[in-house]
């Protein structure tokens, strides 16, 4: 099994730069853990998603499924997860693909708790989005945080 774990300033780079993964390769990893919970940190995650997704030669349907409903749960972590008082909160990705089968897992995980906003007309469209998406979704919170579990189990049909 191979596992490909950076974070931190250079993560973009560096997904840039992932090989293609060998035929001989059963699981295939993205990690990033304790990265800020801000906005700008959301949107590189998504890019170097994107790129190692590509890198897998994932479909490009299947691409823009995974990581639009994975930027949505970063989102939610980001905007909900952490009082505006507090500092800066953190999240995980977690990301595997088994080429073989096309299966895809992604796992986004915050440690904060989550802040109820207003009913508004515009918002709480991410988790349906996330449902449609994904052939499983799953969203638990407890004290120590908030996981969204996406899985897609097979490969966009050709």
């Amino acid at each position: 099994m191979m596992a490909i774990a950076f974070g931190g300033e250079d993560a973009v780079a560096a997904a840039t730069r992932l090989p293609t993964a060998p035929a001989h390769e059963d699981v295939m990893h993205l990690n990033f853990d304790g990265e800020s919970a801000v906005a700008e940190r959301a949107s590189a995650l998504r890019v170097a998603l994107s790129e190692w997704l590509t890198s897998l030669q994932v479909a490009p349907d299947r691409v823009y499924d995974v990581v639009l409903a994975t930027y949505e749960a970063m989102a939610n972590a980001v905007e909900h997860a952490y009082s505006s008082g507090q500092a800066t909160g953190t999240l995980d990705l977690h990301a595997q693909c088994t080429p073989a089968t096309g299966r895809i897992e992604v796992t986004i995980r915050d440690r904060g708790a989550w802040a109820v906003h207003e009913p508004d007309s515009t918002r709480g469209r991410g988790v349906p989005l996330m449902h449609a998406l994904a052939d499983a979704t799953s969203v638990t919170s407890d004290d120590d945080g908030t996981t969204v579990h996406l899985v897609w189990d097979s490969p966009v049909p050709t």
